[in-house]
């Protein structure tokens, strides 16, 4: 698991519009989305793995074991049922929300890349998000 500790920035996006188009929330959030530009970072401590997002919104924090779901506060108004799976070089994050859709992240960590591979049960597409190690 050499990508632990490591940092990794935003690069360039593939469909990431439409897949927020997709979403229920509001386009001016839409537009802060597509205009920031994280930085990823997952670290391990035991069983646990903290996985960090920096954005000029601020520092997001989680802390996960693999394979146990939890409850996730995604904004303000709306929690998920979450579950992360860390396998080899792949973490699968699972957000399932009270109104029976779901998202998913694939993130897989190559020699000095991310690409995260987003998927909503609501449309057809798949998205994706390019980072470098840094």
């Amino acid at each position: 698991m050499s990508f632990l500790g490591v940092t990794y920035a935003h690069q360039q996006d593939e469909n990431f519009k439409e897949f927020l188009d997709q979403l229920p929330i509001p386009p001016e959030k839409t537009e802060a989305f597509l205009t920031f530009k994280p930085t990823a970072l997952l670290e391990k401590d035991g069983d646990t793995y903290i996985s960090t997002t920096s954005t000029p919104a601020g520092d997001k924090v989680t802390k996960f074991e693999s394979g146990v779901e939890f409850e996730e506060k995604v904004t303000e108004d709306l929690v998920s049922k979450s579950t992360y799976t860390v396998e080899d070089n792949v973490v699968t994050l699972v957000q399932k929300y009270p109104d029976g859709r779901s998202i998913t992240y694939k993130r897989e960590y190559k020699d000095y890349e991310l690409v995260v591979t987003l998927t909503f049960s609501d449309w057809d597409g798949i998205a994706k998000r390019y980072y470098v190690a840094i």
